[in-house]
């Protein structure tokens, strides 16, 4: 009998970037000779001047898998110094020593960016730079050689898309650089075919969307710069930061083609400075990602961050929730008013406080008169559940909530009895919520998390829903705002997705409206923070 074998599931980037563990990589790794012999000899070209910032263990871990495979995908975050690494000083260490341990004897390279007039020229430039500036590579790769006539000739020499050296030995490195819309067919030097490929942000801001020019790229990719190497012997090296899901990077990183590693920014964000952990912390610490975290933020431009920094893609019309579908207000209001709402509880727990464990989850929520949600506070804790009960007790103290949402799905059907349990204890009564729970206290999710949070999409495009702009720039709410920036119709995208359940849970709810026949603060401001100059009830107007 023969028994079938489920197919192994497809890995997306985003899969990649749940699986970076910047931890285990700066303490645990061991990085390869190859690699140390690598940086020490970046040190060598730069002499005494010294480079501005310690090599991360991110450019060595990359250096190591061309010991391991000969088709490698890097996918960076914007700044990691990607280009520099693995194209540029790869190039002159090419030239220096002719060869690359494991690989062998390299004669002729292609190097592929954008365009000319961008990648290929600003790679000439950082080139002649590094050779004009240093000492060590003037001695190793002379601009003026003997030949085996004897006779002197140019050895190193740079054009515009054509740079050639030749090492104290004699042995003589080409590279040729392209843009991702020029031919590459029929490329050779010395009568050779190249063995080398190195790919650099194919794509441009400018370019991004457009069909034809991604075409093109898959074309030189796939076709035009792979069918022009030689056919036994091929180095390829592919890195950038993808710009959307269309970006053929993008694509190529879910292929078992490529061997593909990922390097965010850091770990994940929003963190507290405890739980950081950066690709490159000399570099960009943690006062680093949140300041560019926050001027994003403000500036509407979240995107940009999970893009560049995150490498988190989720395109504008994949968004579920876009920026302006959620609204703000003030909470100093609405708590000076608590009177004019009904306030509800939900949550969604873990059970562990561990760091690589899912965040407990407890939100409040103010109800109006008219039906707009408005998150007065919210606790985002990875924390046991003792912690747990504590906070829905101190809460629910203060708030005086209608209902309190408790999911009792798999072992957490255990929470209602130990809260009902606390209730006799404290003498404290609160009422629980139920959902598909045969009228019994507890809430049963049924379907998938994004199709319950689906059910509540139409409220924040029907500007129901409500967040507290004092809190903006707290962790909590950090975390609320990057699983919002990042729910899609496929899923959450964001490392955590547990503020998303919460609020779905609002879905399961059977809320009501307070009286609208309520006094509103004189010469105060609105909950909305506009000035009014005097706020009458509707059993006001008619009194004489």
């Amino acid at each position: 009998m023969t028994t079938a074998v489920a197919p192994p599931v497809k890995k997306e980037l985003e899969d990649y970037i749940l699986e970076v563990d910047y931890k285990a990589l700066n303490e645990t790794y061991i990085p390869s000779a190859f690699a140390l012999e690598f940086i020490l000899f970046i040190k060598a070209v730069n002499g005494a001047e010294g480079e501005e910032n310690t090599s991360p263990v991110i450019h060595m871990d990359m250096l190591d898998q061309l010991v391991i495979e000969w088709e490698n995908l890097f996918v960076a975050f914007r700044g990691s110094a990607k280009t520099s690494v693995i194209h540029e000083y790869m190039f002159l260490y090419i030239a220096v020593h002719g060869s690359v341990p494991g690989f062998g004897n390299i004669d002729v390279a292609i190097y592929v960016s954008d365009t000319i007039e961008n990648g290929i020229k600003s790679m000439r430039q950082q080139l002649e730079y590094r050779w004009n500036t240093s000492e060590f590579l003037q001695k190793y790769l002379p601009r003026i050689v003997t030949n085996e006539k004897g006779e002197q000739v140019i050895g190193t020499k740079f054009t515009e898309a054509r740079w050639e050296f030749t090492n104290l030995e004699g042995h003589k490195f080409c590279v040729r650089g392209f843009g991702a819309t020029t031919g590459v067919r029929g490329f050779k030097e010395y009568g050779k075919r190249p063995v080398w490929l190195g790919m650099d942000d194919l794509l441009s801001d400018k370019n991004s969307d457009s069909p034809t020019i991604i075409k093109d790229i898959r074309n030189i990719v796939y076709k035009a710069a792979r069918q022009a190497m030689h056919p036994a012997k091929r180095m390829i090296l592919w890195t950038g930061t993808p710009f959307n899901k269309r970006d053929p990077l993008y694509t190529a990183a879910g292929s078992k083609a490529w061997n593909t590693r990922v390097y965010p920014i850091c770990e994940k964000y929003p963190c507290t400075k405890e739980d950081f952990r950066g690709g490159w912390e000399d570099r960009f610490p943690y006062e680093f990602v949140q300041n560019e975290y926050n001027r994003l933020l403000e500036s509407g431009e979240i995107s940009a961050f999970n893009q560049e920094l995150m490498l988190k893609i989720v395109s504008e019309e994949d968004r579920l929730i876009q920026d302006n579908d959620i609204m703000w207000y003030s909470r100093d209001s609405v708590m000076r008013n608590r009177h004019l709402f009904n306030f509800y509880i939900t949550t969604d727990w873990a059970t562990s406080e561990k760091d690589a464990s899912d965040p407990s989850v407890t939100l409040v929520w103010a109800y109006s008169s008219v039906g707009d949600w408005f998150l007065v506070e919210a606790v985002v804790k990875r924390q046991l559940m003792d912690k747990n009960i504590e906070d829905v007790f101190r809460l629910s103290q203060f708030y005086k909530p209608q209902q309190v949402g408790i999911e009792i799905s798999g072992q957490q059907k255990g929470f209602i009895p130990w809260i009902k349990q606390k209730m006799i204890d404290r003498n404290q009564w609160f009422i629980l919520a139920s959902d598909n729970n045969g009228n019994q206290e507890g809430i049963r999710p049924v379907t998938k998390k994004i199709t319950r949070f689906l059910l509540v999409v139409p409220w924040f495009k029907a500007k129901t829903m409500y967040f507290p702009a004092d809190l903006k720039q707290t962790l909590e709410m950090q975390e609320i705002l990057e699983v919002l920036v990042l729910a899609t119709m496929e899923g959450f995208k964001s490392k955590i997705d547990d503020p998303g359940d919460a609020i779905s849970q609002l879905s399961s709810l059977t809320p009501w409206r307070p009286s609208p026949e309520m006094t509103l603060v004189v010469n105060d401001q609105e909950i909305w923070g506009y000035e009014e100059e005097e706020v009458i009830s509707a059993r006001e107007s008619y009194i004489v």
